[in-house]
């Protein structure tokens, strides 16, 4: 969740704030059994095998795991045209915090227009990660993923917590209600229809960055749905708000972690810290890939990568303050605008590679909301009606990242 898009510019003021009497005082760290410098490839979850990756340092890791996904599909993993060619399609859903709003809406707009894809391959950063779990197991959740994006304000996703009380604690906010939010969304038949696609050869992949290691993580939730851990449930939960867990602003996740037989814990925050969105392409050989695994297979296949991008790609110019929050608030959040921007371009440069046909939409320069208020539940309803209309008239679709020219 990118902290441009998170709670309000007078929160990040106290933040701000907050950092300022930090720097000033004595504060104490939270105590914690951090792993080992180093160690993060080591490490395991008591009860879980092969559900995580670390695509920096242990690349191969996932690759096999993306091989097998391969193998092992069932003819649900891709569309048939008339002529026979199979189609593979990939969803990417970036982060953006109450913007994600707009996806939502985007979701389902696209089933009521109709041609929604089956994809393949869904993945998720932030509050795309929130979106992923639904938006991987389709329409059937379109309800559901309308009710988590416009029945939702401030209230039901952090507390802030007081000015003085930030000198003992490790984030500006406490986001036990979004923990509890998660909870009633994502409960044992989310899980298990999950494990059922799972086992067709689709994944669902979402990303959180491990401090600690300082590199993202990969997490195949799809496999934690298909495990036996009595576990899972509890785990598939912190997954999600750790890949949403804006660092400073909201508190790190911890997972209790073994490494050499002796329990640890791993710091993990939001996935944006690395990147707002990811796809397969850019961690494997698709074509390669896909070839290897249906030798008897000699037609043609086509990919295609949709990215939804839940937020702006374009200025958005407005007078800022002379004055030190003013001045961070925007610098911060025309960062990460900028950060999602680049990884459209990443995207694209993979898709070039792969032979995979580029997708990608982002809320428009038309749309005029009616807060910079973050979380604010009128301005998500619009954001959702806004990404759903456009959806049933036709999602114009981008084919190029911003700033592409033609020669």
């Amino acid at each position: 969740m990118q902290l441009a898009v998170s709670p309000s510019c007078r929160h990040l003021r106290v933040l701000l704030c907050g950092v300022l009497l930090c720097l000033t005082a004595a504060c104490t760290a939270v105590p914690r059994q951090a792993e080992p410098p180093g160690s993060a490839g080591k490490a395991s979850i008591s009860g879980f095998k092969d559900i995580r990756y670390l695509v920096f340092t242990h690349p191969e890791s996932v690759r096999t795991m993306l091989r097998q996904a391969f193998v092992e599909e069932t003819p649900d993993c891709y569309e048939v045209l008339t002529d026979g060619t199979r189609v593979y399609n990939y969803l990417a859903v970036s982060g953006g915090g109450s913007d994600g709003a707009f996806g939502a809406g985007l979701l389902n707009g696209w089933t009521a227009a109709g041609g929604r894809p089956h994809f393949k391959v869904v993945t998720g950063v932030s509050t795309g990660a929130l979106i992923a779990p639904f938006a991987f197991l389709g329409p059937q959740y379109d309800g559901t993923l309308k009710k988590a994006y416009t029945t939702v304000d401030q209230s039901r996703v952090f507390i802030v917590h007081s000015l003085l009380s930030i000198l003992w604690q490790e984030s500006l906010t406490d986001t036990a209600p979004l923990r509890e939010m998660v909870a009633s969304f994502i409960d044992d038949k989310v899980l298990a229809d999950i494990a059922v696609e799972h086992a067709k050869g689709r994944r669902l992949l979402v990303a959180s960055t491990n401090l600690d290691a300082e590199e993202p993580v990969i997490w195949d939730l799809g496999a934690i749905a298909s495990s036996k851990s009595k576990d899972k449930l509890k785990l598939f939960r912190s997954i999600l708000v750790a890949s949403a867990a804006i660092p400073a602003v909201f508190p790190p996740v911890l997972f209790e972690v073994e490494v050499d037989g002796r329990k640890y814990d791993e710091m993990h925050v939001d996935g944006g810290v690395f990147f707002q969105s990811f796809s397969i392409g850019s961690i494997i050989d698709l074509p390669t890939t896909i070839k290897a695994a249906h030798p008897d297979y000699s037609g043609k296949f086509v990919q295609r990568l949709y990215v939804i991008r839940n937020g702006r790609i374009t200025p958005a110019p407005k007078e800022v303050e002379r004055g030190l929050s003013s001045i961070a608030v925007r610098a911060i959040g025309s960062m990460f605008k900028v950060s999602g921007i680049n990884d459209l371009w990443r995207l694209y440069l993979s898709t070039i590679h792969d032979e995979i046909e580029f997708r990608y939409i982002a809320i428009p320069i038309e749309y005029k909301g009616t807060t910079e208020q973050q979380f604010n539940e009128a301005e998500m309803i619009s954001q959702f009606s806004y990404g759903e209309k456009m959806a049933i008239q036709g999602i114009p679709w981008m084919t190029t990242p911003p700033g592409y020219a033609i020669k």
